[in-house]
């Protein structure tokens, strides 16, 4: 398609896009209140333990069915039914007392359509405060990790005792394992830091970012940001 010579109406979507309305997988049952996944097939799916899974967020109701109703396909083709699902930020179980206070802004990865973990699952290698040093000014501020997949980044002084934001100091790309310092970090330029973390790929998929923890023991979760670079 060719670029605009003139003025578009472009639509908005209403609601930011909150709402959607997905085909359900064939003989699947999605509970009302459960986390929703799309396989790849791009049909709704409980959420569960497995990689490559997109969260799309709670289910809702059924399309066009009767309030209350789960969206049961049992015995139907693919898109026989459809659910409606939201997102936003909801409280979920966590699945194996991995969340704690510190893990707040962290991803939490699925385990099954109704909890989460801190852990991606993966008996993924451990790296252990290795040390790297910022290029010098005036060189784009990335440190190559030497790992793609990488996850659970900690970046420290070196030596240690100060612990660097995400996100304030430096920001992560975990795929392909860049750690990239920020215009208003609090470590300098061409700076020698130690950087803890696990790579390998995950054996779970990413359900959002730790909101907070509820009283209840329940984790608030944000579907609205899964992306390991989002802030």
């Amino acid at each position: 398609m060719a670029a605009l010579t003139s003025a578009r109406n472009t639509p908005e979507m209403a609601d930011f896009g909150r709402v959607q309305v997905y085909p359900v997988e064939a003989n699947t049952i999605v509970y009302l209140g459960s986390m929703v996944a799309l396989n790849a097939n791009g049909n709704a799916i409980p959420a569960n333990s497995t990689p490559g899974l997109r969260i799309v967020g709670r289910a809702e109701r059924v399309h066009n069915g009767i309030p209350g109703q789960n969206a049961d396909n049992t015995g139907g083709a693919a898109g026989a039914i459809s659910v409606v699902c939201r997102r936003g930020v909801f409280m979920y179980a966590d699945n194996d007392n991995s969340i704690a206070q510190a893990q707040a802004g962290a991803l939490a990865f699925a385990v099954d359509d109704n909890s989460v973990s801190a852990s991606d699952g993966s008996g993924a290698a451990v790296v252990t405060a290795a040390a790297f040093t910022f290029p010098a000014s005036g060189a784009p501020q990335i440190v190559v990790l030497g790992h793609e997949s990488v996850s659970k980044v900690v970046v420290t002084s070196s030596p240690a005792g100060t612990t660097y934001v995400e996100g304030t100091d430096y920001v992560v790309d975990y795929q392909a394992g860049l750690v990239i310092r920020t215009p208003s970090s609090s470590f300098a330029v061409g700076a020698s830091v130690l950087i803890s973390y696990n790579w390998g790929a995950p054996t779970r998929s990413v359900a959002g970012r730790i909101v907070n923890l509820d009283p209840s023991g329940e984790v608030w979760i944000d579907f609205w940001h899964q992306s390991p670079l989002s802030v």
